[in-house]
């Protein structure tokens, strides 16, 4: 079993000596350099983050929301916009087409009512209005609407209308040569007369009530003395029945000399959105669209559109959108249940000014869910991080070894020094340091002046050297070294020898070079050791 080499007890021991005992010169130094790393690496982190590096992700994000958003919006006010010309013009061709019918019968319309057998055959004249209307727009569906019931003692008859609903099956395409045409409201009669296939959501009338698009429509027009282009209603986004998908319908009333007779428009179901404004995006792929009324600082995503890969439904988000700006040039959307969305929104004019339904606010919005856009940043920012986190590393051992290679020479020479073997002392070429050693071996040569005949200078290998070396001066450097062996100065010897004080440093640079010593101490020292030693060997001789 593995037992540790220190105990618990001797590791904090040594963890509260080691403020009293100090760190050791290669600890200190590498932690002078760390430091210095530390502050470099701080100081461009501050850059980094100054400039922006780190939101490099986001910023890029809002470039594509307002892209998306600016050609989104434009395509659905364009597209709308279209739709709501062409359903005024459709509305205004079928209260003629009717009205002449009627009065063709000696009736006006408020008595139609009162004449539902005439109800068949009116929508069945309608029946190629309708259809050519859907293959010119870009519609999922066109409808028409009459204030009437085939049969009014039934007493489902206050909520039930005659009418027509034709549904284009493939709505993306305009002006196909055998438009894929579906019946889904109306009389079964007219359907096989004009070879159009019934849904399975077929039902003979619809089924209408206080509040819908049908009674909306009627009660704003009917208070309003404003033109038809005025009075027109875009219902938010709802399923026309329990079993068709959801839409928005634009809703035309029809308005006759004594009357308004019903209701006209077209359908822009859910998949068509989609299939017109699904954002493009291979980084945010669960990017989407979003048409929706706005009510104050919210968005009602119960009655919106969608388009998007990501499975943005009413039921998904929840209730209403709250609208946050988050100061970052992106917005926060967040919904009942806990769900962020970021993105961006714009408003959509889908009524002209001074309409009846001008007061109603849409916007268009693309948004993100937030996870995906920190999910994005994330792997942006982690490239950074890691290099940085390479450089710190580096820099590290970097330190380590910088240190270790500066404080080695200073740890070897005090090594040395405490291993009295400075005679072996190679130059560190650190000044500091060889003036030091140089010091404490010309302290030592001097404390060992009185050597025993056993102890000869023979034995000192730097004395015999210098010695040996003697006789490589040239004739003027012995006769300056001479004087020095006399006990003489520098100054005293300029005028023994009458010669410069110049020429006398240039001669002591010559003999220090020859004689392998650093300074004139360390000269005298070797000189008085000669004299030492011949004086000893005179006092030898005398015996």
């Amino acid at each position: 079993m593995f037992k540790p080499s220190i105990s618990l007890k001797e590791f904090l021991k040594g963890i509260r000596s080691f403020g009293k005992n100090g760190l050791s010169l290669q600890r200190r130094s590498f932690a002078f350099f760390l430091l210095f790393l530390v502050a470099v690496m701080a100081g461009l982190l501050l850059i980094l983050f100054s400039t922006g590096v780190f939101s490099v992700g986001r910023k890029e994000c809002q470039v594509f929301l307002k892209n998306e958003l600016g050609h989104t919006a434009g395509s659905v006010s364009r597209e709308f916009g279209i739709l709501s010309v062409e359903g005024v013009s459709l509305a205004k061709r079928l209260t003629e087409q009717i009205d002449e019918r009627l009065e063709a019968k000696g009736l006006t319309p408020s008595e139609l009512k009162n004449n539902p057998r005439l109800l068949e055959s009116l929508l069945s004249q309608s029946v190629e209005q309708l259809i050519a209307a859907l293959e010119k727009n870009m519609s999922s569906g066109v409808f028409l609407t009459l204030d009437a019931t085939v049969n009014p003692v039934l007493v489902i008859a206050e909520r039930s209308r005659a009418g027509l609903f034709l549904k284009n099956m493939e709505p993306n395409i305009i002006n196909l040569a055998s438009p894929a045409v579906r019946f889904l409201r109306g009389p079964a009669s007219i359907a096989r007369q004009k070879h159009l296939n019934l849904l399975p959501q077929w039902q003979m009338e619809f089924d209408v009530e206080p509040g819908d698009y049908f009674f909306t429509t009627i009660n704003a027009a009917a208070g309003s003395d404003l033109p038809l282009s005025r009075l027109y209603y875009w219902n938010p986004g709802c399923a026309f029945a329990d079993d068709c998908e959801k839409a928005m319908l634009l809703c035309v009333p029809l308005i006759t000399s004594d009357g308004i007779i019903g209701v006209c428009g077209f359908e822009v179901s859910a998949m068509l959105f989609k299939l017109q404004n699904t954002p493009a995006s291979s980084t945010y792929t669960r990017a989407f669209a979003m048409l929706a009324p706005l009510e104050g600082n919210t968005l009602d995503a119960t009655r919106a559109l969608y388009a998007g890969n990501y499975t943005a439904t009413p039921s998904r988000i929840g209730g209403f959108l709250s609208i946050k700006n988050s100061g970052n040039g992106i917005l926060s959307y967040s919904s009942p249940d806990g769900a962020i969305y970021s993105g961006l929104h714009q408003k959509i004019n889908l009524y002209p000014k001074n309409s009846v339904f001008s007061g109603n606010e849409w916007v268009l919005a693309i948004l993100i869910p937030d996870q995906d856009l920190a999910a994005k940043m994330m792997r942006q920012n982690r490239r950074i991080l890691i290099l940085l986190l390479m450089l710190l590393v580096f820099s590290v051992v970097a330190a380590l070894l910088i240190s270790r290679r500066h404080v080695a020479p200073v740890v070897g020479a005090l090594e040395m020094v405490k291993t009295g073997k400075v005679s072996a002392y190679e130059k560190t070429n650190i000044q500091e340091i060889d003036d030091l050693i140089t010091f404490l071996a010309s302290q030592d040569a001097s404390n060992d002046l009185s050597f025993r005949m056993d102890e000869a200078p023979e034995t000192s290998t730097l004395f015999q050297n210098f010695v040996k070396n003697i006789e490589t001066l040239s004739p003027a450097e012995r006769s300056v070294f001479n004087l020095y062996m006399e006990g003489y100065t520098a100054k005293e010897i300029t005028e023994i020898l009458c010669l410069s004080i110049n020429t006398i440093k240039t001669h002591n640079k010559r003999i220090y070079s020859k004689l392998n010593v650093t300074s004139r101490k360390e000269l005298l020292v070797y000189v008085k050791m000669m004299q030492e030693k011949e004086g000893f060997i005179d006092a030898e001789d005398g015996e």
